[in-house]
């Protein structure tokens, strides 16, 4: 067992901004948009600490919770 820390959690805004960027995004770009939107929010908000500059805490920055 891991002792890992939770991942931080977006809102939903959020996680439709995720989306949104994913679909657009270099890394991802061999799914197609709706493979996207089947992505599961945990899959989302993992892809978004992964590759996205800065991780979850730099795009919540960027990204606000309600819009």
């Amino acid at each position: 067992m891991t002792n890992q820390e939770p991942m931080e959690e977006l809102t939903p805004a959020q996680l439709i901004e995720a989306r949104n960027w994913i679909k657009g995004c270099c890394p991802w770009g061999d799914l197609s948009e709706e493979e996207v939107d089947t992505l599961t929010d945990d899959e989302v908000t993992a892809g978004i600490a992964r590759h996205f500059e800065g991780g979850i805490s730099e795009f919540k920055n960027i990204v606000p919770e309600e819009q």
